[in-house]
């Protein structure tokens, strides 16, 4: 079983949708992803959330695409070990 891992995944665009969150909420959960928090900042959307590190790099893969209500220009994902 892969360590679990904690992520932050900052998204720049056209991101501010409000039903954004419930969907990145809604992937996470399909994804098996913990902790799942949407919080938006000056300059876009930053996605935090908890599992393995391949299912975090595919709810950012996911998140960068987006639903059809958002344009997301740049992803940054940072991910680190959990306690």
């Amino acid at each position: 079983m892969s360590e679990k891992m904690s992520a932050r995944i900052h998204l720049t665009g056209h991101v501010q949708s409000a039903d954004f969150p419930n969907w990145i909420a809604r992937h996470a959960h399909k994804l098996g992803l913990d902790h799942v928090t949407t919080q938006h900042v000056p300059d876009g959307l930053e996605v935090r959330a908890q599992g393995p590190e391949e299912m975090l790099q595919a709810l950012a893969l996911g998140v960068s695409l987006g639903p059809e209500s958002v344009l997301v220009d740049t992803m940054d994902i940072t991910t680190v070990a959990c306690v």
